[in-house]
């Protein structure tokens, strides 16, 4: 069996643990990593273990291209969302129309492209993957993986109430504090205004699974709706980056919502907290981390997918970071099978791991963020 070429665009955490796991196996091979600034001239393996790979990461756009890829898997980590599709779309464009598959966990957004703000972008994206006879596939955690997991649910069901997808984490072993911050508003004054918390920001993030998961059963969303709430600690509790001074905001609660009919039908709710016992009236999880779907209804129903290891929370972060790669690293081969054009979870086969029996397989003993 030929292997397919793999390059991997970003070494942050995405593109550390992407280089890990395209290693051993039978129907992929990583020939190339490229950088924007950090992590230039040391050897790819080294971003997530220390095995070498044999891959140098370079910052060189045109040595990328010129290794004649089958499939680019874009893990750039840029937290501001207009900078991020500014940047992601040169990228996207010049790798599909040079012929080459994209899979992207750095554009949620296009998880579901039909529900993209910007359809004109969705529209440049799919010319280009026309013209390249390429394919490009968006996943991730969330949005991706708790999508799916909200349809697969409702095959149980005869009526349906209410759908709600739970993200319910404790942070506090998160050592980012500039995401933790910027983002979700942690150890910040109560005052201060995150970026989640600005009017539209949930619907770019979340919109799309709402209209997925409605177009999915046959309805029109009529509008959507966000709240946004916080919790300040009353103590100061040591976290992963330092610690949280009484005062700050240590708990938030987003809630993004579709109206259907008149009535709330699709939710997607995040709860995260820094500590076990700020705002217990609010959802909570058995361990440090869980995604939870429950539907109301005929009947009702409720699936949990617990992360990592509940004796070891420290792991909680890179977990999740993981479960997020692996979405777009399992669906390569799928992708670079698949028709030319922008595809999604809904079009594609499950993408079951390839080779996940190895026994030579590459383990993280100490699993580490990098601040990237």
């Amino acid at each position: 069996m030929q292997k397919l070429k793999v390059v991997i665009i970003g070494s942050g955490n995405i593109g550390g643990i992407s280089a890990r796991c395209l290693q051993g196996r039978e129907d992929v091979e990583l020939v190339g990593v490229w950088s924007r600034s950090q992590n230039i001239g040391i050897d790819a393996g080294l971003l997530d273990t220390d095995i070498p790979s044999g891959v140098t990461i370079t910052d060189d756009r045109n040595a990328i291209f010129a290794l004649k890829p089958d499939c680019a898997v874009m893990a750039l980590n840029i937290r501001d969302p207009l900078e991020a599709q500014n940047v992601n779309e040169v990228w996207h464009v010049d790798l599909l129309e040079a012929g080459i598959n994209v899979v992207t966990a750095s554009d949620g957004s296009l998880v579901y492209p039909p529900s993209h703000a910007d359809q004109g972008y969705v529209g440049r994206l799919e010319a280009a993957a026309v013209k390249g006879g390429a394919t490009l596939y968006a996943n991730g955690q969330e949005p991706g993986f708790v999508d799916h997991m909200a349809l697969l649910a409702t095959t149980l069901s005869n009526t349906i109430k209410r759908i709600t997808s739970y993200e319910l984490f404790d942070y506090s072993m998160v050592q980012a504090r500039e995401e933790m911050a910027l983002i979700f508003g942690f150890d910040e004054a109560p005052d201060y205004q995150a970026l989640l918390e600005r009017p539209g920001s949930q619907l770019y993030v979340w919109g799309g699974p709402l209209m997925n998961v409605a177009d999915k059963l046959g309805y029109q969303i009529e509008r959507m709706e966000e709240s946004y709430e916080k919790r300040t600690t009353d103590r100061d509790i040591p976290v992963g980056f330092g610690t949280i001074a009484a005062g700050k905001v240590a708990a938030i609660r987003i809630r993004t919502s579709a109206i259907i009919e008149g009535r709330e039908a699709i939710v997607v709710e995040h709860v995260n907290r820094m500590c076990d016992d700020i705002a217990p009236e609010w959802k909570k999880a058995d361990s440090h981390g869980a995604m939870r779907i429950e539907v109301e209804g005929d009947p009702n129903i409720s699936l949990e997918c617990m992360i990592g290891d509940r004796n070891k929370p420290e792991d909680l972060g890179y977990d999740g970071y993981l479960m997020t790669a692996m979405r777009i690293v399992n669906a390569i081969p799928y992708v670079c099978a698949a028709p030319p054009g922008l595809t999604n979870f809904r079009e594609l086969p499950l993408t079951t791991p390839t080779s996940a029996f190895r026994s030579d397989a590459v383990t993280v003993d100490h699993k580490i963020l990098r601040q990237t």
